[in-house]
C-alpha cells in the first residue's frame, strides 16, 4: 500500500515490504443517507463519492481528485475537482473526510457537501502531544495512513519513529460527531519493523495486523469503550503454518503471515508468504480464512492444500466486500477478486482483472472497486506512469471494468471512497 505512508522497503523474497498503515485503506462506514446527512439527490443514482489524493511530483502541493460514481460505476468530476488541498492519506466515515496535512503535523476534517465537495471544517495539530515530536528532533513521529472504525466514531492513524525510538505505534482519535473534531486519545507502541496497518472486525472489538516484521506473526488490538486502541492481552499468538511436504525451507518452517483484511462479522483473511521452495521453484503467496473467538482468538481449518494462490505477485492490500462475500487482492503483478466464504477456505473466482501493479484499493456499497495504480520505483514494481483509477463492476458471479474506467490521475497515492447508498444483495 501505498507511496507516500511510512515504510520500510524490502523486497527479498519471500519477505513481503515492511509497512504502516496505507494511505489506500479507509473503512466503509455509514451511507450518505444517514440521518443528518442525506443521500444526494434523493435518488439513488450516487452510488459513491470517491477521493483520490494526487501527489505533485514537481514541489507543488498535492491535490484531492473527487468524483461521484454512478449505479454503473461511471465517474463524474466533483464541483471544482481538483481541490488544492496539500494533505496526503485520506479516510471517510460518512459525514467526514479526514486527511493528514503534507506540511504541518495536523489532521484536517473537511465535511462532505451533498454533491460531494470538501470543506476545511477543523484541524487538529498533533504536534502538540507526546511522542510525535521532540523538543530536539522534528524528524521524529511522523504521520501515516488514517482509518476508522466501523462505527466512525473513532481515527487511528500510523505513526513512525514514535518517541524517536525508531518504533512504531498507532495513535488513537475520538470524534466530535457534531463538528468533525479530534480528541487525542494516546497511542500503542507496535515496535520496530512492526505493521500498523490494521484491519478491525465487524464487531469493532479487535483489530489485526499481520506483516513479517521482528515478531513474525499476526498482532491483535483491542478496542476500548472510549474508542482507545491497546494491544490484545488476551490474543494467543498464530502459529506459523506448515509448509506441504518435501519442501525445501527457508529461515521460517513454512508460511509468514502478511496483509489481513477482515468481514463484516468474525472473520479475518490473511496472505500467506511462503518462505521455502518446491522443486528448487519459488511458491505463490496464498489465501487462509481465521475466525476469531470472544477474545480475539484466531483459528483456522486452512492448510497448504486447502489455501488458493494469488496471481499477485506481492499483495499490498487485502480488502473484503460490504457484503463479505468478496476478497479483492492487489498489489504487485495486479488486482484478483476470491470468493470470501467466512470460516470456510476462500475459493477463486477472477483471473487478473488488470495487470497493472495496485497500491490501494477500497468497495463501496454497490457492488464496485476501486483501485489505484502503484506510481514510482520505491517498490521495483513495474510503475505505470501516469497513474490511473481503476474501477471495476463485481458481484458474486460477474466481474468487468465499469464503464470509462480505467481514468488518469497524475501520481496517485491514497484513496477514501464513501458509499451514498445501501447496500445491495449481490
Amino acid at each position: 500500500m501505498r507511496i507516500p505512508r511510512l515504510v520500510l522497503i524490502s523486497l527479498t523474497a519471500p519477505l513481503l515490504p515492511f509497512m504502516l498503515i496505507g494511505c489506500g485503506r479507509t473503512t466503509i462506514i455509514n451511507d450518505l443517507g444517514s440521518p443528518g446527512n442525506p443521500q444526494p439527490g434523493g435518488s439513488g443514482s450516487t452510488a459513491a463519492f470517491v477521493y483520490v489524493v494526487s501527489q505533485s511530483t514537481s514541489g507543488t502541493p498535492n491535490q484531492v481528485v473527487a468524483f461521484t460514481a454512478d449505479a454503473n460505476g461511471l465517474l463524474t468530476a466533483v464541483p471544482g475537482s481538483p481541490f488544492n488541498q496539500d494533505v496526503t492519506s485520506i479516510a471517510a466515515n460518512g459525514k467526514y473526510l479526514m486527511a493528514t496535512a503534507n506540511s504541518q503535523p495536523d489532521i484536517n476534517t473537511y465535511t462532505i457537501a451533498l454533491n460531494g465537495a470538501p470543506t476545511l471544517a477543523t484541524q487538529f495539530n498533533y504536534g502538540q502531544d507526546a511522542g510525535y515530536r521532540s523538543n530536539i528532533d522534528t524528524t521524529c513521529g511522523g504521520m501515516g495512513g488514517l482509518l476508522f472504525d466501523h462505527s466512525g466514531q473513532s481515527l487511528y492513524a500510523a505513526v513512525g519513529n514514535i518517541n524517536c525510538s525508531s518504533n512504531n505505534a498507532i495513535a488513537s482519535f475520538a470524534v466530535d460527531p457534531s463538528t468533525g473534531s479530534l480528541s487525542y486519545l494516546g497511542n500503542v507502541n507496535i515496535g520496530y519493523n512492526s505493521s500498523s496497518d490494521i484491519a478491525f472486525l465487524g464487531t469493532n472489538d479487535f483489530a489485526y495486523s499481520a506483516l513479517p516484521g521482528m515478531y513474525w506473526s499476526v498482532m491483535s488490538f483491542e478496542r476500548g469503550s472510549n474508542g482507545m486502541l491497546d494491544r490484545n492481552g488476551s490474543f494467543t499468538s498464530v502459529h506459523l503454518m506448515a509448509a506441504p511436504p518435501g519442501s525445501s525451507l527457508g529461515l521460517i518452517n513454512g508460511y509468514t503471515p502478511g496483509l489481513t483484511g477482515t468481514d463484516t462479522a468474525n472473520h479475518v483473511a490473511i496472505a500467506e508468504y511462503p518462505d521455502f521452495t518446491v522443486n528448487g521453484a519459488p511458491q505463490p503467496v496464498q489465501l487462509a480464512s481465521y475466525t476469531a473467538d470472544a477474545n480475539g482468538n484466531l483459528s483456522t481449518n486452512d492448510t497448504y492444500a486447502t489455501m488458493p494462490a494469488t496471481s499477485v505477485t506481492t499483495p499490498l492490500d487485502l480488502e473484503i466486500s460490504s457484503s463479505g462475500t468478496l476478497l479483492a487482492v492487489g498489489g504487485v503483478g495486479g488486482l484478483q477478486v476470491f470468493h470470501f466464504n467466512g470460516a470456510n477456505s476462500i475459493t477463486g473466482f477472477t483471473s487478473l482483472l488488470t495487470a497493472d501493479s495496485i497500491s490501494g484499493m477500497s468497495w463501496d456499497n454497490s457492488n464496485h472497486l476501486y483501485a489505484f495504480t502503484l506510481t514510482g520505483a520505491a517498490y521495483g514494481s513495474n510503475s505505470v506512469s501516469p497513474g490511473k483509477l481503476h474501477v471495476f463492476s463485481v458481484t458474486n458471479t460477474t466481474a468487468s471494468e465499469a464503464p470509462g474506467s480505467p481514468y488518469t490521475i497524475p501520481t496517485p497515492v491514497a484513496i477514501a471512497v464513501q458509499p451514498a447508498v445501501a447496500a445491495q444483495p449481490d
